[in-house]
């Protein structure tokens, strides 16, 4: 079953979309034309998740996904509590603190 997140990338600047989760990937989406193509639609495999820490900056839950990419992406996800659950799930235990 998949899950619905409202999320924004914090990529030059906070970008406003969405986190879709599936059985095998989290996907971030936006409609963005401002947003660069690579990040439009951005399917992140769980396998490819090394790690997510989770912070607070100002007022907002910020997620950041280390992939064996060697990338880092970020996310502001106003359902923390629930997508962290889904990432310690899909994922385990990579918290890093």
């Amino acid at each position: 079953m998949k899950k619905y997140y409202i999320a924004s990338i914090c990529r030059n600047g906070v970008l406003g979309g969405g986190i879709i989760a599936g059985d095998e990937s989290i996907t971030y989406k936006t409609g963005k034309v401002t947003v660069p193509a690579e990040l439009r639609n951005l399917e992140m495999k769980y396998g490819d998740i090394l790690s997510y820490s989770e912070k607070w900056v100002l007022c907002f839950p910020v997620f950041s996904l280390s992939m064996s990419d060697g990338e880092k992406y970020s996310f502001i996800v106003f359902a923390q509590k629930s997508f962290r659950e889904l990432l310690d799930e899909k994922i385990g235990s990579k918290r890093e603190k």
